[in-house]
């Protein structure tokens, strides 16, 4: 499913945002939440460029992504995201569908899109990052320190926090450390495993406007000898039809392109 791993790390949890009862900096982990996703509906696009110690030249993938924001009877807030590939041209046309805690593939050459078991998207997507999962709602903290870390040679003074999965929570990372400055903005996060083997590390190289906010828009990933660069851009708030979140109609959209 190359390069729609890195999309699943984006997109994997972009669901839930919901109060918590108070605990120790509670009041940075909300900033943390609230400034990953827009307050509104939105279209962006996203540029992948992966480059692995086995291979010569890097891998670059574009893609669009449009993202419903919407509100359960429960009260929780849901983004249902389509992400489609542009080029390159033996990946153009597949697509990934995220309708609440659903998750969808579809690549043109199928009838329909095929709907990926937990399982399957855990293995693609444990790694998902800081723009993606709801730290207040579906994890545990505790204040690890306090750090300056380094990034893009400027340095910024952190408060490190360590995030745990609530019971109950699946495909999430089962430890979290996080660079955290006062603002809520992330710097770093690490991933470990279940046995606290770092697995993975992402630094928030950028930040910019997103529809409504400065939100990360660029990220650096390294995992088992790869480097991933994520790049968000021409992102703007829009009215989304009910249509593009419907995976039995998948494989019409293409057509219509």
């Amino acid at each position: 499913m190359l390069p729609f791993r890195c999309l699943l790390i984006l997109m994997l949890g972009m669901m839930r945002i919901v109060a918590q009862e108070a605990n120790p900096r509670l009041d940075l982990v909300r900033k943390l939440d609230a400034l990953r996703l827009p307050g509104s509906s939105f279209t962006a696009t996203v540029t992948i460029q992966k480059t692995s110690t086995k291979r010569g030249e890097p891998e670059v993938a574009h893609f669009t992504q449009q993202s419903r924001r919407r509100v359960e009877a429960n009260g929780r807030i849901v983004f249902d995201t389509l992400v489609r590939c542009i080029d390159p041209v033996k990946d153009a046309g597949k697509a990934l569908l995220f309708v609440g805690d659903a998750c969808w593939f579809y690549a043109p050459k199928a009838r329909n899109a095929s709907r990926l078991s937990s399982s399957q998207v855990a293995a693609e997507a444990l790694v998902a990052d800081l723009i993606n999962w709801s730290f207040a709602d579906e994890f545990d903290h505790k204040v690890a320190g306090s750090e300056r870390i380094e990034v893009g040679g400027t340095k910024h003074a952190c408060t490190v926090l360590d995030f745990t999965p609530k019971s109950g929570i699946k495909n999430r990372s089962p430890l979290v450390r996080c660079w955290v400055d006062d603002q809520g903005r992330p710097w770093k996060t690490e991933h470990y495993t279940a046995s606290r083997r770092l697995f993975r590390s992402v630094l928030f190289v950028k930040y910019a406007k997103f529809v409504d906010g400065v939100r990360p828009v660029g990220l650096v990933i390294t995992s088992a000898g790869a480097r991933e660069e994520i790049v968000l851009g021409d992102a703007r708030s829009a009215v989304l039809t009910d249509e593009l979140f419907d995976p039995a109609r998948l494989p019409l959209l293409g057509k219509k392109d």
